[in-house]
């Protein structure tokens, strides 16, 4: 029995030797053969640089990469080849020791449907069933719902609230709670306000504060006529042309000369952080439920970036004489390159990348300020933002809420432009639309009120490629309406231009207010809010 045992412990034994040795040889196998082509990651959103990765243990496979001509890696969908920004098709991996891989950066084109997404080396027959290939995704981010037929009147105007006077639809005057009649006349269903303007008012303060100890009394009362509360900063163009030395500042060029501008620069790493501060100081006051960020953009210049560009954007390539180039040179050479506009790739990888530098910003925002407050971005709207570095699918899926858009600073052959080029791109489904007009007699080539309300008709109409309304519209703003280039016209004809289009919104939404907007007789009053002081006029932007 004792000899049985210990023939069969012998023969346990060795079959268990067996097998460590063949798992090791198999493990080596697995790891030593196979090529692997994969991404980083195994979802990307619009806004990202989808990150490839090829790995091979092989040596001499590695050797012959490095020393020849690149891997080269394409994107495909349901069997077709994409063609991605810049026109870029098969795309150059270049060795990363950090990585000990191949490594490179796919961005992901201009609103690409969302779904499953494959990868093709080329040559791979000679791999064989050695190459290992896994996909990746591309995804679209859900956001969170407003209202519908959702309202906003907002407010932009560097006048204190202490000493505001408001002429109400009443015809009574008023302190700043004259401001939200307004807001209740338009039966809007929310308020925004501008908080956030850098510099401020006093030597070394970041932000103007004179309204900072009103906006808990602005909450209540907002609270108390069932309005929502908004507060939003004025991101990336400060009001001054004094340098802050805290920041690095955006270079722009005049007559071939190299300046800086009174924008900060998209790279500062300090202004997200400071522009988080701000909103994250009001976002638990009860009755701030949203939160905004305006000239989240390029505001001004941006030349400080190229040799970021270059550095990560594949498909375009500095001239031959770059290295030998001083800074100005270089931002020259560039400025000219732009505004030419024969380049049509490079100007696409441009604009593509600014909209994707301002993707990280929104999503280091979000991630401060956290998911609790509905967040919405302004976004002006030449060539469906892409001109200034923005772009409404990327907003959305960094973490924009609510993208509004600004309707204005147009001609009537201008706005039809604009109106068919986001018509042709984006469907509701793809980003959360709020479209807005400015009360301004000039912006609207002086014909005044009604056309205001035709071009935000139009917008309700057509601002969707799938022929579905946006989910709100805003005003703007109170200040502009009360105190601003009226025209011939007086700000309750403007207000009730804009109320006709609210209507016209809701009704086609079946929002809140909309029977009652319908049912709605026009109220006794006042002319007023044309002899006021000039505040909230903005910058030559028009907002």
């Amino acid at each position: 029995m004792a000899g049985q045992r210990s023939a069969l412990s012998l023969f346990v034994g060795v079959v268990a030797a067996y097998a460590c040795v063949w798992g090791l040889i198999a493990f080596d196998r697995s790891w030593r053969k196979p090529v692997r082509l994969d991404t980083l990651k195994s979802g990307y959103y619009h806004d990202e640089f989808v990150e490839l990765r090829l790995r091979a243990r092989d040596r001499e496979l590695v050797r012959r990469w490095r020393e020849g001509l690149a891997p080269k890696v394409a994107v495909f969908k349901d069997g077709a080849l994409v063609t991605t920004i810049a026109a870029v098709q098969w795309l150059d991996l270049s060795f990363s020791p950090a990585h000990g891989a191949f490594v490179g950066r796919w961005p992901c084109p201009w609103n690409a449907p969302p779904g499953r997404y494959d990868l093709v080396l080329a040559g791979a027959e000679e791999l064989g069933d050695r190459l290992k290939v896994s996909g990746f995704e591309i995804l679209r981010r859900v956001p969170k719902p407003l209202p519908p037929g959702f309202v906003a009147l907002t407010l932009e105007t560097r006048g204190p609230l202490s000493s505001m006077r408001v002429t109400a639809p009443d015809g009574m005057e008023k302190g700043w709670r004259g401001l939200l009649d307004w807001a209740e006349y338009l039966e809007a269903d929310a308020f925004w306000m501008l908080v956030g303007e850098t510099p401020g008012g006093k030597p070394g303060e970041l932000w103007r504060s004179e309204n900072f100890q009103f906006l808990g009394a602005v909450a209540q009362e907002c609270r108390k006529r069932r309005l929502a509360l908004g507060v939003y900063a004025m991101d990336y163009l400060t009001t001054s042309h004094e340098a802050l030395p805290r920041y690095e500042y955006a270079l722009d060029v005049e007559e071939g000369r190299v300046f800086r501008t009174r924008a900060i620069s998209l790279r500062d790493p300090k202004r997200p952080g400071d522009v988080a501060a701000l909103l994250g100081q009001f976002k638990d006051i009860p009755g701030v439920e949203y939160l905004g960020l305006d000239y989240i953009r390029n505001a001004l210049g941006g030349y400080e970036l190229i040799d970021d560009f270059f550095a990560e954007m594949p498909g375009v390539h500095p001239p031959p004489e770059w290295s030998v180039y001083s800074r100005a040179e270089r931002i020259v050479w560039f400025h000219h390159k732009k505004i030419m506009r024969k380049d049509a790739h490079f100007i696409d990888a441009w604009q593509w990348w600014r909209a994707h530098k301002v993707g990280a910003i929104v999503r280091r925002l979000r991630g401060t300020l956290g998911p609790d407050k509905a967040l919405w971005a302004f976004t002006l709207t030449w060539e469906k933002g892409w001109q200034h570095g923005q772009d409404v699918v990327m907003m959305n899926d960094a973490g924009v809420d609510a993208d509004a858009l600004m309707l204005y600073e147009a001609n009537v052959e201008q706005f039809e432009a604009i109106l068919k080029d986001f018509n042709g791109y984006v469907r509701r489904p793809d980003g959360q639309l709020v479209v807005g007009d400015v009360v301004d007699a000039p912006l609207h080539q002086g014909s005044g009120p009604g056309e205001m309300r035709r071009r935000l008709d139009e917008a309700v109409d057509r601002v969707y490629a799938d022929g579905r309304p946006p989910a709100g519209l805003f005003i703007h703003d109170a200040g502009r309406a009360l105190w601003g280039r009226l025209g011939p016209a007086t700000t309750k004809q403007w207000m009730d231009a804009a109320r006709a289009s609210i209507r016209h919104l809701r009704e086609r939404t079946g929002g809140r207010g909309a029977s009652a907007l319908s049912a709605m007789r026009p109220r006794a009053a006042a002319a007023g809010g044309r002899g006021g002081p000039n505040v909230g006029r903005g910058g030559p932007d028009g907002f």
